[in-house]
Order: structure tokens, then C-alpha cells, then sequence
């Protein structure tokens, strides 16, 4: 059976000096295409567009979908950004197992930072806006869902939940 793939991308609090970060959407159906990826699992309710639709359309008419979304600088996001077209290519043939060369587009995007490091170098604000960026993003890599590294147990959790009940029957 085919796979659908739609590929987008949206300007994100992401530095340039990182490589290009990629989300995913599926509908439930299609869970398994995510994790080819990589896959944080949740549910998001925003606004959305025809993608969205489609994909769910799709989902449900046992077709498997996803949609690849590319996190691109929002300092960046009015210019060609070539790392964000790799990182699609890459996704995509991570995904359907297709093949395809991404090294000229990965060459295109080796030059757009240098032109990029030009322009942020000459402003101490936007060198320390990215600085932080990094750190919120290196801090995502080693702590992806935000608990500072302690995760509390099934047993710790059952405790905080009936102490909480017991508290609301007051």
C-alpha cells in the first residue's frame, strides 16, 4: 500500500546552529510511521490547515499518512533556509525508505549559515538570543519532556492522585 507524505515547515524557537529538528503528525492509525522519525507521542489541538484534514481523512480510510513538519529559525523563516529542505528529504526516506541524494541541498545549506553566522555575528543581541536558543534546545535533547530528569513512579503518582481525591471529598 502507499504512504502519504506531506511536508511542511513552521518557524520555530530553534537556533541555526543546531541541525533542523523535524516534527510529525499522524493520525492514530498511522502511529508507527512516527517513530521512523523519531516520536515524542501527545495530542496538540491548534488550528490547522487542509494537511490536517487529509490526514485524518486518510487515517481513517486505512491509507497510512504522516505529515513532516521542519522547525526552521524563526529568525530565519523569510529567507530560503536549505537545512530545512535536507532534513525533509531525510524524513521522508526515513519514512517510506525511498532513496534520495540530499547532498547538494545539505552543500546549499552549509552556505546559507555562513551567511547567516555573517549577519547574526555582527550583533551582540542576536548572538546571545541564539546562545539561549541553543541552551533551550541542548536541554531539550537531554531532558525531552521538561521533568528535570526525575520522573515520579506509577506508585508515586497512584499516592498523589488518591491524596488529591481524598482532599476534593472534603
Amino acid at each position: 500500500m502507499s504512504t502519504v507524505v506531506g511536508l511542511g515547515a513552521f518557524p520555530a524557537p530553534a537556533p541555526h546552529t543546531r541541525p533542523v529538528r523535524l516534527a510529525s503528525t499522524v493520525p492514530p492509525e498511522s502511529a508507527d510511521l512516527a517513530g521512523r522519525v523519531g516520536a515524542v507521542h501527545g495530542t496538540l489541538e491548534v488550528p490547522a490547515g487542509v494537511q490536517a484534514a487529509l490526514e485524518v481523512a486518510l487515517g481513517a480510510a486505512g491509507v497510512p499518512v504522516i505529515g513532516l513538519w521542519a522547525r526552521v529559525p524563526h529568525y530565519v523563516s523569510a529567507m530560503p533556509y536549505p537545512e530545512a529542505s535536507a532534513a525533509l528529504i531525510e524524513g521522508l526516506c526515513a519514512v517510506t525508505g525511498v532513496v534520495f541524494d540530499s547532498s547538494s541541498v545539505r552543500a546549499a545549506g552549509d552556505a546559507s549559515r555562513l551567511q547567516v553566522d555573517e549577519l547574526i555575528g555582527s550583533n551582540p543581541e542576536h548572538l546571545d538570543m541564539v546562545r539561549r536558543l541553543e541552551t533551550a534546545v541542548d536541554s531539550e535533547e537531554t531532558d525531552p519532556l521538561g521533568l528535570g530528569g526525575e520522573v515520579p513512579s506509577g506508585d508515586e503518582i497512584a499516592a498523589e492522585l488518591e491524596q488529591f481525591l481524598k482532599n476534593e471529598g472534603h
